[in-house]
């Protein structure tokens, strides 16, 4: 039977090295995560800038947003 006292007692068995390891998040991992979101986000946000938006008179997503608050 498995107890959380035996699963504390595997993972101090383990070396330095695998505990690190287990422990911590690549950080260029993490970076390349990010950076895809926001790649992705202003690909997005630039696109809405230049697709006409189909029930206007040729304007813009973003211009008829604004145009609708207005």
């Amino acid at each position: 039977m498995n107890t959380s006292s035996d699963d504390n007692d595997n993972i101090n068995l383990r070396s330095k090295k695998v505990r690190r390891l287990i422990g911590d998040m690549p950080r260029a991992l993490v970076l390349l995560g990010v950076g895809a979101i926001v790649i992705i986000l202003l690909a997005l946000l630039l696109a809405a800038c230049f697709i006409p938006y189909p029930y206007s008179n040729g304007d813009t997503i973003i211009i008829h947003i604004i145009n609708m608050y207005n």
